[in-house]
């Protein structure tokens, strides 16, 4: 840290300066990457650059879901720390993953229809009502 400057950082190594960041600077910076992703139309770069991440120390760490998106994440993570290293003025960010399957995912999987009606009558006795009324089956 400089006296003149706290919020700056030089590296002894290598003299340049590098900005402090924080996880609010870090979401701005990613909004606009956003931005600029949905004008090249890079949707798969999007969806993984939407997850929640961390920052620990001067590492961004995202979470993710599966092996998908960890493929897609180390596609772009070259470009992408390029990216954040530039719009946050530090040269130091790293970027890392967690898979963390299921994240906070306590909804069951339907997959058929009648899943999907017995769940929801479950959670609201109207459509327990509406299927009363109406004579509905999930199977014809």
């Amino acid at each position: 840290m400089t006296e003149d400057h706290p919020e700056v950082m030089i590296s002894a190594q290598s003299g340049k300066t590098s900005d402090t960041f924080d996880l609010t600077r870090v979401k701005e910076v990613v909004a606009e990457i956003l931005l600029e992703f949905k004008a090249d139309h890079k949707n798969l770069e999007m969806t993984v650059l939407k997850q929640p991440f961390e920052i620990v120390d001067n590492t961004i760490l995202f979470i993710l879901n599966g092996e998908i998106q960890k493929d897609v994440f180390l596609k772009i993570k070259p470009e992408f720390v390029g990216l954040l290293r530039q719009k946050l003025k530090n040269t130091q960010v790293r970027l890392d993953l967690e898979l963390r399957e299921n994240i906070a995912d306590d909804t069951p999987k339907l997959y058929t229809s009648t899943d999907k009606l017995n769940f929801l009558k479950g959670k609201s006795g109207a459509f327990r009502d509406l299927q009363n009324r109406f004579g509905l089956e999930t199977d014809f």
